[in-house]
C-alpha cells in the first residue's frame, strides 16, 4: 500500500499478506488505524476474497461488452441490477445508478475510469450498495469521483485528486493512491452551519474562558443557524423516540426535528444534479438546502471536511422545496465529521485541548457503535478537575448512573450527531459528569485531524454539582498541524433544547440554581 500526497481516507487501511505500508504521513487515517498485516488486515483480506467470489458467481443480469459506461447509449443511466463485460470495461463522462437497490459490476479484465468521469447516485442509490468485481486490475482516473466497493484480482491505481465514496481491495497486487479522499459509505454525521448569524437561530450564551467573546444571560450574541444530523446508507438515521440524532438551534424547532429528507445524497454538485436537502420543522415551516453547481462550490458533502466543506444556499418558508414565499435565505456550508472513535490526550482546565498526540495528563477513550450511539472512558488526574479531586478520576458511560442520567433508554450512555459527542460518564462514587466533545474550539476555529475539543458539566460528585470544566483539544498520536479556520460560532453547545442552553448558561454565569434543575439530563436532547 504506497500514498503521495495528503491523502485523507475515513476507514482502515492494511495489508495483508505482507505488511508494507507507506505514505501515512501525508497521508491521513481518520476513524481507522493502519494494519501491517495484523489479524485485522488477515480477517479483512480473506472477507475481500470471499465477497470477490460471490460477486463472480452472481448470474449476469444485463449485458454491456463493447459498451463506455457513462458514454453508450443504454450505459448512461442503470437501475439495480448485475451488469456484466466479458472482458475490460471504461467509464467515461457520468453514470447515474438509480434507484434503491444492489448495484454489482461483473468485470472480465481491468477497469479505466477516464479523466473527470464520475459515478451519480439518485432517487435512493447509496455508494454501500454498488461493488465493481475487477477481473485484474483498476485504475481510477484523474479526478474522477466514484461510488461503491471496487475488489480487484490484481491491483488498484487510484490517480491524482480522485474522490471515491466506497472502498477499494487489491487481493494480490497492490494499491497506489496520489492525493485522494476515500470515505466509508455507511454511516456519517453531517453538520449544517449558515454562513451568516440568522435571526431564526436566536440568541446564545457562552462562557467559556477560552472563548474571545462572552456571550451572557444579560447581554446574549446573535448566533449561525446549525442543523446536526446522522446518515445511514445516505439517509437520515433514527436512534430513539424521538430520534436523538437530530438537532438543531432553530427557534422553528425547539424540540425535535420533525423530518429530514435529502435527495440525491452524495454528489458532486452541477447546475442540473445536485443535493438537496428538506428538514420539516415543528411549526410546520421547511428549511430548504440546496448543494446547486450554480449557487455552490460543487464538493460532494459526503466528501466535504472542516476544511473544506461544501456550499449552497438555503431558505427557510412555508413550502417544501420551494423558496418563493421564503421568510430567511441565505448562504451556508455542510460536512461530514469523521468517526472519532480513538483515544485522546489532553489536560482539563489548561486553556488548551486533547489529542492523541500523546500529551497531557487525562484522557477519553471513544468508540462510536454502528447505531451512532456512543462508548466512552474518561480519565482524569488528580486535582485536573478540581482542588477538592485529590484521587484520579476513573469513569465510563456504561456505568450504570451514567445511564441513567442520559436517559436515552437501551443502556445508552452517549450519542454523536453532526459534529458533537454528548456522552455522560459516572463511577461508582456518586461522580456523574455531562461530557461535549467537537471538532471546533471556543472560537469555532475547526481543529487539525485527530483533535477535539473537550468540555463539560459536573452533575454530583466530589467536585460539586455545576462545576463547568473546559481544555485545550485532546489530539491523538499523528496530527495534521496544518490551520483550517471557519466562522467563529458562539453556541458550543448549540445542541440542547431551548431549556437546557438557558440551564447550560446559567452554570457557566455561575448563577444559582435550584437543586431541581439538576434532576433533568444536560444529554437529554
Amino acid at each position: 500500500m504506497t500514498n503521495a500526497g495528503p491523502t485523507v481516507i475515513t476507514g482502515n487501511v492494511g495489508v495483508s499478506p505482507g505488511t508494507a505500508i507507506t505514505g501515512f504521513p501525508p497521508g491521513i487515517v481518520l476513524g481507522g488505524a493502519l494494519h501491517p498485516g495484523d489479524s485485522a488486515a488477515t480477517a479483512a483480506h480473506a472477507d475481500a476474497s470471499t465477497a470477490y467470489a460471490d460477486l463472480v458467481a452472481d448470474t449476469c443480469g444485463v449485458n454491456l461488452s463493447g459498451m463506455t459506461l457513462g458514454t453508450s447509449p443504454g450505459a448512461v443511466t442503470l437501475a439495480p441490477d448485475v451488469y456484466c463485460f466479458a472482458s475490460s470495461a471504461q467509464l467515461t463522462g457520468t453514470l447515474t445508478l438509480s434507484g434503491s437497490g444492489v448495484y454489482i459490476f461483473q468485470i472480465g479484465s481491468t477497469f479505466t475510469s477516464a479523466t473527470g468521469a464520475s459515478v451519480v447516485l439518485a432517487n435512493g442509490a447509496t455508494g454501500g450498495n454498488v461493488f465493481w468485481q475487477v477481473g485484474s486490475s483498476a485504475t481510477l482516473g484523474t479526478g474522477t469521483a466514484l461510488a461503491g466497493t471496487f475488489i480487484a484480482a490484481a491491483s488498484v491505481t487510484v490517480t491524482a485528486g480522485t474522490e471515491a465514496l466506497g472502498r477499494v481491495f487489491a487481493l494480490s497486487g497492490a494499491v497506489t493512491m496520489d492525493t485522494n479522499t476515500l470515505v466509508s459509505p455507511v454511516n456519517q454525521q453531517f453538520i449544517i452551519e449558515s454562513t451568516a448569524d440568522e435571526r431564526s437561530a436566536g440568541l446564545a450564551t457562552s462562557n467559556d474562558p477560552n472563548a474571545t467573546q462572552t456571550c451572557s444571560v444579560d447581554a446574549p450574541c446573535p448566533q449561525q443557524l446549525d442543523i446536526a444530523f446522522d446518515t445511514l446508507n445516505q439517509q437520515p438515521a433514527i436512534l430513539g423516540s424521538p430520534n436523538v440524532i437530530f438537532a438543531t438551534n432553530s427557534l422553528d424547532d425547539p424540540d425535535v426535528i420533525s423530518q429530514i429528507v435529502i435527495t440525491n445524497p452524495c454528489v458532486a454538485a452541477t447546475a442540473t444534479t445536485f443535493t438537496v436537502i428538506s428538514v420539516l420543522n415543528e411549526d410546520n415551516t421547511y428549511y430548504n438546502f440546496f448543494l446547486s453547481g450554480d449557487t455552490g462550490n460543487g464538493i460532494n458533502p459526503c466528501l466535504a471536511n472542516s476544511g473544506s466543506p461544501a456550499t449552497g444556499t438555503y431558505c427557510l418558508g412555508p413550502d417544501n422545496g420551494d423558496c418563493t414565499n421564503q421568510a430567511e435565505f441565505g448562504g451556508f456550508t455542510i460536512y461530514a465529521m469523521p468517526d472519532p472513535s480513538a483515544e485522546y490526550f489532553g489536560t482539563f482546565n489548561s486553556g488548551g485541548s486533547h489529542s492523541t498526540s500523546g500529551s497531557g495528563s487525562d484522557s477519553f477513550t471513544i468508540q462510536t457503535n454502528s447505531d451512532f450511539s456512543v462508548t466512552a472512558t474518561l480519565v482524569i488526574s488528580s486535582g485536573d478537575l478540581c482542588a477538592a479531586q485529590t484521587t484520579p478520576l476513573f469513569l465510563t458511560s456504561t456505568d450504570p448512573d451514567a445511564i441513567n442520567y442520559a436517559q436515552y433508554g437501551n443502556g445508552i450512555g452517549g450519542i454523536i450527531v453532526g459534529d458533537v459527542v454528548a456522552v455522560a460518564v459516572a463511577d461508582d462514587l456518586g461522580n456523574v459528569l455531562a461530557v461535549f466533545a467537537t471538532d471546533r474550539d471556543a472560537n469555532d476555529n475547526a481543529l487539525p485531524p485527530g483533535s477535539l475539543y473537550v468540555s463539560g458539566t459536573v452533575i454530583s460528585g466530589v467536585c460539586g454539582s455545576g462545576t463547568a470544566f473546559y481544555d485545550k483539544p485532546f489530539t491523538k498520536k499523528i496530527v495534521d498541524v496544518r490551520p483550517r479556520h471557519r466562522l467563529r460560532r458562539h453556541h458550543h453547545r448549540w445542541y440542547m433544547t431551548k431549556y437546557m442552553r438557558e440551564f447550560d448558561g446559567r452554570v457557566e454565569n455561575r448563577e444559582e440554581l435550584l437543586p431541581s434543575w439538576f434532576m433533568s439530563s444536560v444529554l437529554d436532547w
